[in-house]
């Protein structure tokens, strides 16, 4: 099957094959939890590839857009993402051994790579900033902005409990 993310790379597997570089500009529609990547601009891709003892080297970066949901306010902001990457595509046929990526035939498929990179690097429970206060549950409102702390403290559910302190009359 012929993607964006494939290219012929067979010829490296010898180790005679000099360095190259690849690269590829792609719309994707991938997502984690409360962070999806965008499609426009398309991410973008560049790798070095090497030859080395046991497979391919691949080095290099990964461009893309994301937009973040924070987990806690519900607020979207989108932010650009660069992420380097560093892999080995193997190439020895020993079925023992554990590989990430593996080169069968002279195609290699790079979207697994790309995918895993920069969904991997996306945080799980994003956050607007490490001041966020959250929603209000009852009221629905958003703590950053709507209520004075005044008004914080009349919504807590434990609210009740301060006619229980003693004030030391």
């Amino acid at each position: 099957m012929n993607t964006p993310f494939t290219f012929h790379i067979g010829d490296m597997r010898s180790g005679r094959a000099e360095p190259r570089t690849i690269s590829g500009e792609v719309s994707v529609d991938w997502h984690v939890e409360l962070s999806r990547v965008q499609s426009e601009p398309p991410l973008f891709f560049e790798f070095r590839l090497e030859a080395v003892a046991g497979g391919i080297a691949v080095t290099g970066t990964i461009e893309a857009r994301v937009l973040h949901r924070c987990y806690r306010c519900l607020i979207e902001w989108e932010e650009p993402v660069l992420r380097e990457v560093r892999q080995l595509i193997t190439t020895v046929a020993d079925e023992e051994e554990e590989a990430d990526y593996r080169l069968d035939g002279d195609v290699f498929d790079f979207e697994s790579v790309v995918r895993d990179e920069l969904l991997l690097d996306l945080p799980i429970a994003p956050r607007c900033g490490p001041d966020c206060e959250g929603l209000v549950d009852a009221a629905g409102s958003d703590l950053n902005t709507s209520l004075s702390e005044d008004e914080r403290g009349e919504n807590s559910p434990f609210s009740v409990l301060k006619d229980l302190l003693d004030t030391g009359d």
